[in-house]
């Protein structure tokens, strides 16, 4: 019997479309779950299916198939089928194989690399563009950033506010969540703040980011689930793609496609205030010069 490999590959080689339906599993209905699991087994089936061949082959009525493809943003069936089908026709740049036990080290350095660029390419996929350059916007006119998040979440959070700050954005972000909840109460107004989490449903981000939208500030939320509870919040949602598995603990492909989103923010906004965080990058890079040998 082959070794079953370490890193479930269920997302791997997936389209847009079907991303996206992964991402919006936790907020659809039972019944609309159903056509999901369907569609996510049976792809290349539904693209042939008619309305009603789906509707019976899920178990479920046509007008749920139809309320599943609206939830989805699109205008009905045949436009979701169309989608459907672009995704299904593109040819599969890499091969993504599963991490076994017999693997060597440079099998494994091909196979986790490639893992974590395949997880790039679909957060590539999933981010909304209109999204994005509104959040650049709103971080552009911000007057104040706080970027929230806990545990590894947390982390990313701390290299996102270190890095708007070395171009001259006021920013910050706080690892105990009492000084998280006090930020958060103090915003005003004019500024922004970025929650981070992978499931969207962390409690103690989502009541700080509650008392950042109550005093005023803009929400902008980093998170793989589109129809979590933090999403409810947010003014602008960007979604990125999550690989975990019980054996991960925290995800490093999940770290890198949020580090990434953050890099893209922070170079968007680099471009809008170009000379002023140029200026800043050699006032910050000359504050620790003397702190290298």
């Amino acid at each position: 019997m082959p070794e079953r490999g370490i890193f479930l590959s269920s997302e791997q080689g997936m389209g847009k479309t079907l991303l996206s339906i992964r991402s919006h599993l936790n907020g659809l209905t039972k019944t609309e779950q159903k056509v999901a699991h369907f569609i996510l087994d049976h792809a290349q089936d539904v693209i042939y299916h008619s309305v009603t061949e789906l509707a019976e082959r899920a178990d479920v009525g046509e007008t749920t198939v139809l309320r599943f493809c609206r939830k989805l943003k699109f205008q009905g069936f045949q436009d979701f089928k169309l989608s459907l089908a672009q995704d299904l026709v593109k040819p599969s740049d890499r091969l993504y194989n599963e991490v076994t036990e017999e693997d060597d080290a440079s099998t494994l350095n091909r196979k986790v690399i490639s893992m974590h660029i395949g997880a790039l390419e679909q957060t590539s996929e999933l981010v909304n563009s209109e999204q994005l350059e509104q959040a650049i916007a709103l971080l552009h006119q911000a007057d104040n950033i706080n970027f929230f998040g806990v545990g590894s979440s947390g982390l990313t959070a701390l290299q996102a506010a270190h890095s708007f700050s070395r171009i001259g954005k006021r920013s910050q972000a706080k690892t105990d969540t009492h000084f998280q909840a006090m930020a958060a109460s103090l915003m005003r107004p004019g500024d922004v703040a970025v929650g981070i989490s992978i499931s969207g449903s962390t409690k103690d981000t989502i009541e700080t980011l509650s008392l950042a939208k109550k005093a005023g500030a803009k929400i902008i939320v980093i998170t793989s689930n589109a129809r979590s509870p933090i999403t409810k919040l947010a003014d602008i949602v960007l979604l990125m793609v999550a690989r975990e598995n019980p054996l991960q603990g925290s995800s490093f492909s999940a770290k890198i496609s949020q580090l990434v989103i953050v890099d893209i923010l922070n170079v968007g906004v680099t471009l809008k205030i170009k000379e002023e965080a140029l200026k800043f990058r050699e006032v910050t890079a000359k504050a620790i010069s003397d702190k290298l040998y």
